[in-house]
């Protein structure tokens, strides 16, 4: 995320906070304070304002503090909890968000802001991944799941989205057989409704690449990988080439809205702001 002329990241298997000066082109860690968020990777943040609101992802259940091996006696889980990190005061904030009708803990999954909502799609948590989709209310702070339609992506993780006007764009990412996706999903969000644009060169298969967004509406692609080996847990295929698509192309998506929606109540897991951790010295694959 890019606020005034420095960008702020924060950090895999960290809790720490760095930003980047575009200026200067260089780095520099943030003093912060407040109540910040467990080490942790795979999770999402958006840019609502000034604030950075960083959501789930995946690393070590509880304190992790005077262990030399991060993989010596810990256990890890995945989160759905949420956090604000103000980038003119860095102060980092624990909003009381209520879990209910919200996304169980997961991690590599998207998220995008529209209209003071966050958008959550997909991801992997504790038993596969998922196509779910959620939006998160950023001023009543009450999660909704979206009842959407269409072309919805298979259930992914490591794929990459962002947001052009009322599109959620999601690109790539890996399925439950470890395959990946080489299709552009398109999300309108003030209907619902999902299509695949499919036109033009597609990129080859992959996740873990990212999208840029132009000032003059053009989406930018770059790298990524594929082929994951599951024996040695990374991918074997490595991406250097940038796609580019015409965003002002897309299209809005009519949705038949149905008479009654039956909504079932929300499971147990779904009320605990992190599912049962992994044994000791053994890491879940995410």
């Amino acid at each position: 995320a890019v606020v005034s002329t420095q960008s702020a990241h924060y950090g895999r298997g960290n809790n720490d906070v760095w930003a980047f000066d575009t200026d200067t082109e260089k780095w520099s860690q943030l003093n912060v304070s407040g109540i910040k968020p467990s080490p942790r990777d795979k999770h999402s943040s958006v840019l609502w304002g000034t604030k950075l609101v960083v959501f789930g992802g995946f690393g070590p259940a509880g304190e992790v503090e005077g262990s030399e091996d991060e993989g010596d006696s810990i256990n890890f889980t995945w989160f759905n909890d949420v956090y604000f990190f103000d980038t003119e005061t860095s102060v980092w904030e624990a909003p009381n968000v209520s879990l209910v009708g919200g996304p169980v803990p997961r991690a590599a999954h998207s998220a995008t802001l529209y209209k003071e909502k966050m958008f959550v799609f997909g991801g992997k948590d504790s038993k596969a991944r998922n196509q779910d989709l959620f939006a998160l209310d950023l001023n009543s702070l009450e999660w909704n799941k979206v009842e959407d339609a269409g072309a919805r992506p298979a259930p992914s993780s490591f794929h990459c989205a962002i947001q052009y006007q009322q599109f959620m764009m999601t690109y790539g990412g890996r399925f439950n057989d470890n395959s990946h996706s080489n299709l552009l999903n398109v999300l309108d969000c003030e209907t619902g409704g999902w299509y695949n644009p499919g036109e033009g060169t597609l990129p080859a298969a992959r996740g873990q690449t990212t999208l840029s967004l132009l000032a003059n509406g053009t989406l930018v692609m770059f790298g990524g990988s594929d082929k994951f080996d599951v024996l040695q847990q990374c991918c074997q295929v490595f991406d250097t080439q940038v796609y580019q698509l015409d965003c002002k192309q897309l299209k809005s998506v009519e949705v038949p809205v149905p008479a009654e929606v039956e909504k079932a109540d929300e499971p147990a897991e779904q009320q605990t702001v992190q599912q049962t951790a992994a044994p000791a010295n053994q890491t879940p694959v995410v």
